[in-house]
């Protein structure tokens, strides 16, 4: 009876499994292959050991998308947690235009990418943008700050619109969490004269810390992989200076068909999101077996 069950299983699993070993596992496997060679994506190539590798860390367009990608993942993260945490708090309260104040945070997660980005390069252009003409309005002096289109303000706008970006469904886990939260422990911490402060930290964030982790997980992975919001706003511009990893691994790909280079600069970041994932995971689990 067992072993029938076991082939009824294996049956039902074979086809999954025979799709993602040949479109997922080996592609990888050829990838990581191909990263230890000088192959331009076609024609002959030769094995070159970590040479790609070693060159990779010694280029300084590289290591600066390198700092420039830990910055806007680990910001973007703690940002999109904090604002999303302050949004579903506000939210959990009885509000009678919660349903459609959750509806507006949650939007900027349905507009594409995309269509996003050119809204808010409108919004953020030095000339006409709808930021400086309000800020002129309100100081009564002409304001022409280059959100995009400077090496000063670049990465940090960038880092706002990807908060902007993922709020929403932050929000969505922590307000989940937040109705979570049995009714009488919060009446309990009431009559024992707990202040809002005191109960939020005694006891919302314990209670949270489940999501916590859900949410950082998304954060990070967001923020580390970052391509297609620099790459609409700025083609990442200026002079390279809002060029994320994934931005330069497109550059080392397609741009200088230097193909060997773009997979090896592609499992860089790829062990580097894992690591500082994985890592932020464990912070997190620690803290959900000291509170509960």
């Amino acid at each position: 009876m067992q072993k029938r069950m076991f082939m009824t299983g294996l049956f039902f699993i074979a086809p999954i499994t025979i799709i993602l070993i040949i479109f997922l596992f080996y592609p990888i496997l050829q990838s990581v292959y191909y990263s230890f060679t000088d192959w331009k994506g076609v024609g002959d190539y030769s094995f070159v050991g970590f040479a790609n590798y070693l060159d990779i860390f010694s280029d300084e367009g590289f290591t600066n998308s390198l700092k420039r990608t830990l910055l806007i993942g680990l910001a973007a993260a703690v940002l999109a947690n904090l604002s999303g945490l302050l949004y579903a708090l506000m939210l959990d309260q009885s509000l009678k235009t919660k349903s459609l104040l959750r509806a507006i945070f949650y939007l900027p997660n349905v507009v594409p990418v995309v269509v996003a980005a050119f809204v808010w390069r409108y919004i953020l252009d030095a000339n006409t943008g709808l930021l400086n003409e309000g800020l002129t309005k309100l100081t009564g002096g002409r304001i022409s700050i280059p959100w995009i289109d400077s090496p000063d303000y670049v990465v940090y706008s960038i880092i706002a619109i990807t908060v902007w970006q993922m709020w929403g469904p932050i929000m969505i886990i922590y307000l989940a969490a937040l109705q979570g939260i049995p009714q009488d422990m919060k009446e309990a911490a009431m009559i024992d004269g707990a202040t809002k402060w005191r109960r939020f930290f005694s006891l919302t964030l314990p209670m949270i810390a489940p999501g916590i982790t859900v949410n950082v997980l998304i954060g990070l992975a967001n923020g580390l992989r970052i391509f297609d919001l620099p790459f609409a706003l700025t083609g990442g511009g200026p002079a390279g200076s809002s060029e994320t990893l994934a931005v330069k691994i497109y550059r080392y790909a397609f741009a200088s068909t230097d193909l060997s280079y773009g997979l090896a600069s592609s499992f860089i970041l790829t062990v580097l999101a894992l690591v500082v994932t994985f890592f932020f995971i464990a912070l997190s689990r620690q803290y959900e077996k000291g509170v509960m």
